[in-house]
């Protein structure tokens, strides 16, 4: 039997990606081994939004030529995709495979790879291949999750001047309505009460196969499959206030909205080449409070793009503080080349892209926390994660001292406390 380990690193896109590999891989054939252990073959899907991500893939190469110098390792994801002239030059690395070759050409190099004096590259110029297709299998299984993820679309026609993502995953594509239903079925029929839907730029599902998300949703809705669906994030040029109507009518999206906000100041938004200004957002997040009182919002926050003065940057954290946001990823920007915020005149010093994100993640931290406290003394159906920890529909994390509940129960807890950005709860009933 040959032993496998695999990282997935960055998104949930990956995650899916991920698992397709693994549903694919026969048991009888291979075992799945921790990434320290020693393994026949390494596999490492890789992300490219920051150089932090790039340098973590490297150090992945590394740590899996210490645990086996015979190992077999495998590169894949958006940094072998837009960097596999680098990649090459990484010591231990056998096979560097784009996403372009992803699901073509790695399951055979599993299979049947060997080592390599040199890497062997397989990758083309994915945002080019304009009849490409939605290309990815289906699966069973979400290894390691409570909840399953289900990639409903893939690339991004939009061109952000600070994202390379467009380069390592082409343009916008979906998979057909009738098939995603199928395959929530079957995830479902594998016991998954809550389904992801997740892709590059969500937004844009159908429009390349004459639907819209909007008209996937209603459908999601109309066949009930599972109880809990959970969409991922949301542009806020593409999400109209009659999305935010249905989803608060629905009896099957879970009242959680991801809206990546990036900036709250408009010269900034215009010179990230986003679609939409301060005014809109708040719209919109005005608009979810007012239909859905206890709704997750939160959104994505980049601090330090080019230029950005400290004016720009305190109009920013002034919108984000009197928002209705109730938690934000905060991300110092990282320069990405082939980009043209790269080549932008006035890069911040990354000593104030430091002062300027800790000031940011304190402000989430208090909204967060305010969030949370507000439910103390209500009651919510919590879908076990790990023994004692879960989370409510509306992406609240509840922790409880009470054993004997089993991974994909739902409990029905009582908050009861607050700690450290987390919930705490008594559970009251069980529903498996």
């Amino acid at each position: 039997m040959k032993s496998i380990s695999i990282v997935t690193l960055g998104c949930k896109v990956n995650q899916y990606d991920t698992a397709v590999i693994l549903n694919q891989l026969p048991k009888s054939k291979y075992k799945k081994v921790p990434f320290s252990d020693k393994a026949d073959v390494y596999v490492i899907d890789t992300c490219t939004v920051t150089h932090r991500a790039d340098a973590e893939a490297r150090n992945y190469i590394n740590r899996a030529k210490r645990a086996n110098p015979d190992g077999l390792v495998v590169v894949t994801g958006c940094y072998a995709q837009v960097s596999s002239e680098e990649l090459k030059e990484v010591q231990g690395v056998d096979y560097v495979i784009g996403n372009s070759h992803k699901f073509s050409s790695l399951l055979k190099i599993i299979r049947e790879g060997k080592r390599q004096e040199e890497p062997k590259v397989f990758i083309s110029d994915i945002f080019k291949e304009k009849k490409k297709g939605f290309e990815s299998p289906d699966i069973e299984i979400f290894p390691g999750r409570t909840r399953a993820f289900l990639k409903v679309q893939d690339g991004c026609n939009y061109a952000c001047t600070f994202c390379i993502i467009p380069r390592a995953r082409g343009r916008s594509r979906s998979l057909d309505i009738p098939e995603i239903l199928t395959r929530m079925e079957k995830l479902a029929e594998s016991g998954y009460k809550e389904i992801v839907l997740t892709g590059v730029h969500i937004a844009s599902y159908g429009r390349d196969i004459g639907t819209n998300f909007f008209e996937l949703l209603r459908q999601i809705e109309n066949e009930k499959i599972v109880n809990r669906v959970r969409l991922t994030s949301l542009d806020p040029a593409d999400t109209e206030l009659d999305l935010i109507d249905f989803i608060a009518d629905s009896e099957t999206i879970c009242p959680q909205f991801h809206i990546a906000l990036q900036s709250g100041d408009a010269k900034v938004l215009k010179a990230m080449r986003r679609r939409y200004g301060p005014e809109k957002f708040l719209d919109l997040t005005n608009k979810i409070r007012q239909r859905i009182p206890d709704a997750a919002i939160g959104s994505d926050i980049m601090v330090g793009f080019p230029g950005e003065t400290e004016e720009e940057f305190l109009n920013t954290y002034e919108i984000v503080k009197e928002s209705e946001l109730t938690y934000f990823h905060v991300f110092p920007y990282s320069k990405r080349k082939m980009t043209p915020a790269a080549v932008m005149d006035n890069q911040i010093n990354p000593e104030q892209i430091k002062d300027r994100s800790k000031r940011l993640r304190e402000l989430g931290s208090k909204k967060k926390t305010d969030f949370f406290k507000q439910f103390i003394g209500r009651t919510f159906p919590v879908l076990i994660e790990k023994g004692s920890k879960g989370t409510t529909p509306n992406y609240i994390p509840v922790k409880f001292n009470t054993e004997g509940f089993n991974i994909g129960d739902e409990v029905f807890v009582e908050i009861s406390d607050v700690v450290n950005e987390e919930a705490v709860g008594i559970p009251q009933t069980c529903n498996t």
